[in-house]
Parts: structure tokens; sequence; C-alpha cells
């Protein structure tokens, strides 16, 4: 009699589990294009970075709303300032996707070589206070009165204009970029100032396309 008992609490919890993981599924599976309509509506809206999950690398920070917006295209790759595309005679610079799901390119800034991580949503180019010292701006002497959140937090910006930026044969000039304060970032963006500039900005599979 015992054994009958416990055989149908056993069949009944296992029905309950049965029930409950049909639900979910079939939760998950009504709920997901709904959530990619949202997702959707809001990065067209300029709201892209509330669905952000990816994984950065340790130190690595990234500007995503005010001062830099966020609805960013995954770059990868590295490109050295003298290197370029010989197909046609547009001046361009093509990047590679990597590993790590991000362009990076090298690009000459009075003087000096500065690695970019290419971001369609950054509002402006982003550098470091370390890289903001190296390029001889004298980050000390700037108001940062400008605010945006990074993945360090909220960090406080400074805005300056850069003579000219030259990725491989594309130079453009009169770039408007901001420095975050010391310790707030660590990689520098690429952003919409730069891009916005250019006469082509191309994704195609695993090749990025900039054209002067």
């Amino acid at each position: 009699m015992e054994s009958r008992s416990i055989q149908r609490l056993i069949a009944k919890e296992l029905l309950v589990w049965s029930v409950a993981l049909v639900g979910a599924y079939a939760t998950f599976h009504s709920f997901e294009p709904l959530y990619e309509r949202v997702r959707q509506a809001a990065t067209d809206a300029g709201f892209s970075h509330l669905f952000s999950f990816e994984q950065t690398s340790p130190g690595v920070s990234r500007f995503n709303t005010r001062v830099l917006t966020a609805s960013s295209l995954p770059l990868r790759g590295t490109i050295n300032a003298g290197q370029t595309d010989q197909a046609s005679t547009a001046r361009k610079v093509v990047l590679s996707a990597n590993d790590y799901g991000h362009f990076h390119a090298l690009a000459a800034i009075r003087g000096q070589q500065v690695e970019f991580m290419t971001d369609t949503g950054a509002t402006y180019v982003a550098l470091s206070y370390e890289t903001a010292q190296k390029l001889g701006l004298q980050p000390q002497s700037l108001r940062f009165n400008g605010r945006s959140t990074t993945a360090n937090g909220v960090a406080r910006v400074a805005s300056v204009t850069l003579d000219q930026v030259r990725i491989g044969d594309i130079t453009v000039r009169d770039v408007q970029a901001v420095v975050a304060e010391p310790g707030r970032m660590a990689q520098n963006l690429l952003g919409m100032s730069f891009i916005k500039q250019l006469s082509g900005f191309e994704l195609n599979g695993s090749k990025l396309t900039m054209i002067e």
C-alpha cells in the first residue's frame, strides 16, 4: 500500500515537471520573436545598449550612452596605417575580421600611431586619457564637462578636435573627439565623427571597407 502511494507521488511529480518544462519551452519560443522585434525597435531608436550583453575583454571600457550612443557594429582585425586595397583608384582601407568580433585600425594622429576599435555606436572618436597624453593634447588642461557611461561606470569626458586622422591612404580632417578622464577607458574608439565623413563604409561578411 505504501509502495503504491510512493509510486503515485512520483508519477504526480513527474507530470508536474513535464508540464512545467513544456510550458517553459513554449513560452521561450513565443517570447523570442517578440524580444527580437522589441530589440530591433530599440536599436532603430538608438537604445540598443539596453539589449547589449556581449562580453568584453577585461579592462576594455565601452561608451554607450549620451556622449556616445550605441548601435555598434562588431568589428575585428588590425590594419597598419600604410596598408590599403589597390584594386581600384579609390582611396580605401579594408579591415579583416579576427576571432574576437572586433575590427581594429591603426591611425596616424599628430605623428603618433594610435590603435582604435571601430564602433558605429560611438558618436565621436573617443580617446583614453593616456592616449591624449601621448598625442600631446595636454588632457590635464581640458574641461571634463561631458558625461558618458562606460564599462567602468559613468565617466566625465572632454571635447577636442583632431586636425586630421589618417588610416592607410584615407585622411579625415577636423575630427571631433572626446577624451575620457583617467582610468575610465582603455580602448580608443573610432566613432561616427570619423566614419560619417567617409564616402563609403561597407560591411561584407568578414571584411569592412572604408572609402574616402
